[in-house]
């Protein structure tokens, strides 16, 4: 008889603000390790991609971003600003879906 599926969510405590450089495995370990948690085969991790971006150091202050005449359009239309929609379009493939308060991409 198979086991059902089961989902369970854990938000890991202990983990400090991300700062450039910053090791993630090692925090998601040493977390884990405090809170008497720990991974087995199949387990899934799931991080924000901002925390991702931070550790990476991919940080761009907006005040330093020139908007194209696209995303000047695009931000328009969606309502954001012209600055984040650049840097939006400038990690993505393809526009997907543009609605006020929403710009779907790929």
């Amino acid at each position: 008889m198979t086991r059902p599926a089961t989902v369970t969510l854990c938000a890991l405590q202990g983990v400090p603000l991300i700062e450039p450089g910053f090791d993630l495995a090692r925090i998601i370990v040493d977390a884990l390790h405090s809170t008497g948690e720990r991974l087995c085969e199949g387990d899934i991790v799931v991080l924000a991609q901002k925390i991702v971006s931070k550790a990476e150091a991919r940080l761009i202050a907006l005040e330093d971003v020139a908007p194209s005449p696209k995303a000047i359009e695009l931000a328009a239309e969606c309502d954001k600003d012209p600055r984040l929609v650049e840097l939006i379009l400038s990690e993505s493939q393809e526009v997907m879906r543009v609605r006020k308060g929403a710009l779907i991409v790929r």
